[in-house]
């Protein structure tokens, strides 16, 4: 998901891969996944299906401060895993619920993507669930901005275990994951097949399905389930969720929402989010108005360029999903782009090089960024570090201040 040098244009290119998986072709079994139908501890993740048991197999809930004994996880493929402490039994009252047993905390994994490491350190307090990684796929092809990350992979505790289009299978086997973290479709169908052959367990999440920021950052709570850090999840969530009603509460009384558009032009097309998106969302929380918003569905669309300069020449806010590193020929992409009108008013903006990285662990911070360059007036004295003040002529970025 996540040939950091390549993969990371193509990645900004379509406002991040798993936003444009048509959720209707997500397989598990014969089923397809489904939006969680029974009880569980999501409260903005439609895709999560996690149920907390007691010890009688009653249904509870840690994040309302019930005791728990058990977890059942459904995971994107539609494998059911039942997680228990190493030192429990298997219950009776789970028979027939689960396809396989995990002990928990995990202490040994290989991680597919940095999405996966951003949730994993919003609950890494203790420095256990990072250190339970011991193999990454991309590690060393592109830049981290996760420290124990770098040190780890300086040091040779984490290992690059290649590309998810073509994993080193045999580092992989030496490191002999407990669980492979891994998203479904496009290369991680290939890493999933490859784990059914050798016989590694692999959980894949559905993170990518969601169409809010809360819901996405809400995964963390899959992570915490694996690593019985119920506990920090919450207080990490907790606060984000805090944050971004602080957010909402101030922009409560907007009126005038500036016209905004999303994406731009490459090599590989003009990719725009479609209405559902997680970042239409985004936009629609922070008081702007989207452009393409007869856009229907949750992927990216691809458009034509024409389109997109017709309705892009009069919004008033133009957001690029791409840092400075991949916009070298941005000018040449974009015929007539001086006489757009955010480009006028001075008020085009890109992305952070640590947004695809760090974003997600700081959702709060990034939807705070995106209403300060959305509405500037409500959030004085503010300076963006996600959202950065593109300057076209110079191809070079600064921070927004308000």
């Amino acid at each position: 998901m996540k040939k950091l040098l390549v993969l990371g244009l193509i990645m900004a290119v379509i406002s991040m891969l798993p936003g444009c998986i048509n959720e209707k072709s997500v397989i598990g079994g014969n089923k397809s996944l489904k939006k969680a139908e029974i009880p569980n501890i999501a409260k903005y993740a439609k895709y999560m299906n996690l149920i907390y048991y007691d010890e009688n197999g009653n249904v509870v809930n840690p994040y309302n401060g019930e005791k728990w004994a058990y977890k059942i996880f459904v995971d994107a493929t539609g494998q059911r895993f039942l997680l228990k402490n190493e030192s429990q039994p298997i219950p009776g009252w789970a028979e027939g619920k689960y396809d396989k047993v995990i002990n928990v905390p995990l202490k040994n994994v290989v991680v597919m993507s940095s999405t996966h490491i951003a949730l994993m350190e919003a609950i890494n307090d203790d420095g256990s669930v990072i250190n339970s990684v011991k193999g990454i796929m991309w590690g060393k092809s592109y830049k981290w901005y996760f420290e124990d990350i770098n040190k780890s992979l300086a040091e040779g505790k984490i290992i690059d275990v290649g590309s998810d289009y073509n994993p080193d299978w045999d580092k992989i086997i030496v490191i002999s994951p407990q669980v492979v973290f891994v998203y479904p479709e496009y290369s991680g169908d290939k890493v999933i097949s490859k784990c059914k052959d050798l016989g590694i367990t692999y959980v894949a999440d559905a993170e990518y399905l969601e169409n809010s920021h809360l819901a996405r950052c809400e995964w963390v709570k899959m992570f915490a389930a694996f690593y019985n850090k119920e506990d920090v999840a919450k207080g990490y969530f907790d606060g984000i969720e805090g944050n971004v009603s602080k957010i909402k509460g101030k922009l409560s009384n907007v009126n005038e929402k500036p016209a905004v558009i999303w994406g731009y032009n490459s090599k590989w097309g003009c990719y725009v989010p479609r209405e559902d998106s997680y970042v239409v969302k985004a936009i629609e929380l922070c008081k702007g108005n989207y452009i393409f918003k007869e856009l229907n569905g949750t992927e990216n669309a691809k458009i034509d360029y024409e389109t997109f300069a017709e309705k892009a020449k009069d919004a008033d806010i133009w957001i690029i999903p791409s840092s400075t590193t991949w916009l070298s020929n941005f000018k040449e992409n974009h015929p007539g782009y001086e006489t757009f009108k955010a480009v006028k008013n001075g008020r085009v903006f890109c992305v952070s090089p640590d947004y695809w990285q760090v974003g997600l662990l700081k959702t709060d911070e990034v939807l705070l960024d995106l209403a300060t360059i959305l509405h500037p007036e409500i959030f004085k004295g503010r300076e963006t570090h996600f959202f950065l003040k593109y300057n076209i002529e110079k191809n070079t970025a600064e921070p927004f201040r308000s």
